[in-house]
């Protein structure tokens, strides 16, 4: 069969619309359970698939997500040994206001090929179910540490590798320089303060919240004043942020990320979001300005030991202009909390602001 053997082709694909609570806000998104070898949808805590092999199974690890007849994401899933859900699962972010009708299918991509297609589902935002804990398999072996972790994008460039760590003398990056108080280029965070007060990881759900973080033109800076420069909007005196040119007219882009160092649990991801059409850079960047379906991610399950900084994928938007990356990096991690509760940890994620010409 093209695009690899029964066992890496997904089928019975089931999927509804799902809300969950991020703060004052409440983000919705499609939650879609899938076959893939001896994992079904239905699949228990145990016994594991009988064709696990401790992780090893011949099950896929990028996927293609469809929706409405447009091909709008990339899905890399990673998984640990101990936990077979993050193989045929996966959430869609579909944002705060959702459309009322979303027709979803996938495919999986194998040696290089695309598997077809499996069935395609219709889901409803009407009578969306509350956000529940995923299965989980087991858990994690004991003495697993999330020791802290640190990064930016690297290509497209971010804010904070041509500010801070390229020192970049474009008049906006000395600018920011100036206005920072942190020149860490790999900790774009929204400060222990306020993780503290308020925990990015959801550990009773095993979800990350972020988008409480982010308010009107502080989405560069998580609105941490360390990193104020990085808000800082384009303008005659300023001139433009340093720009990444992306060919939009490739059949695939090459993102890369720069790691001080790698982290890999089942609950850690990479999303990556672009600004809507017409977006203007001289008014600020605010989370509103972004699609809210990233076009990009991955499930951080386990370490990839070939090429862990790098995505070639093909779902990236098809139109030209001027625009901006937005990247979250990030999951059970960071300070640990005070009474040991939420898992012994606030959770964490790490911002990225890239700024493109589309072309």
């Amino acid at each position: 069969m093209s695009g690899g053997s029964q066992n890496s082709v997904p089928s019975d694909l089931r999927a509804d619309v799902r809300h969950r609570a991020d703060g004052p806000h409440t983000m919705c998104g499609i939650s879609l359970r899938w076959q893939i070898g001896g994992n079904g949808p239905e699949q228990g805590a145990w016994p594991p698939p009988e064709d696990w092999n401790n992780g090893e199974a011949p099950y896929p690890h990028v996927y293609e997500v469809w929706i409405n007849g447009e091909a709008r994401q990339t899905v890399f899933l990673y998984w640990p040994a101990w936990d077979w859900a993050p193989s045929n699962s996966h959430w869609v972010d579909l944002g705060e206001e959702p459309d009322s009708e979303y027709s979803v299918k996938i495919r999986a991509k194998v040696d290089g090929q695309f598997t077809p297609f499996t069935n395609e589902v219709t889901v409803s935002r009407a009578g969306s179910l509350p956000w529940s804990s995923p299965r989980q398999a087991r858990q994690a072996p004991e003495g697993r540490e999330a020791a802290p972790q640190h990064g930016t994008v690297n290509h497209p460039r971010s804010r904070a590798a041509a500010a801070i760590r390229d020192e970049d003398p474009a008049k906006i990056c000395v600018e920011a320089r100036n206005l920072n108080t942190s020149t860490v280029w790999q900790e774009v965070v929204p400060g222990t303060d306020r993780m503290l007060a308020d925990y990015p990881w959801n550990d009773a759900l095993k979800y990350l919240e972020y988008r409480k973080f982010f308010q009107d033109n502080t989405v560069p800076s998580t609105g941490n004043s360390a990193f104020r420069g990085l808000d800082l909007a384009p303008d005659s005196a300023l001139g433009e942020w340093p720009l990444t040119e992306l060919d939009t007219s490739a059949p695939s882009q090459t993102f890369t990320y720069d790691y001080t160092a790698y982290h890999t649990s089942e609950s850690w991801s990479h999303r990556w979001f672009i600004t809507r059409e017409g977006w203007d850079p001289t008014r600020g960047l605010s989370w509103v300005d972004l699609e809210p379906t990233p076009f990009l991610v991955e499930v951080q399950g386990s370490h990839r030991e070939d090429e862990s900084d790098k995505w070639e994928f093909a779902t990236f938007p098809r139109r030209t202009g001027r625009a901006a990356i937005v990247h979250i990096w990030g999951g059970h991690g960071g300070p640990d909390t005070p009474d040991g509760g939420n898992g012994g940890k606030t959770g964490e994620f790490f911002a990225s602001t890239c700024d493109v010409l589309l072309g």
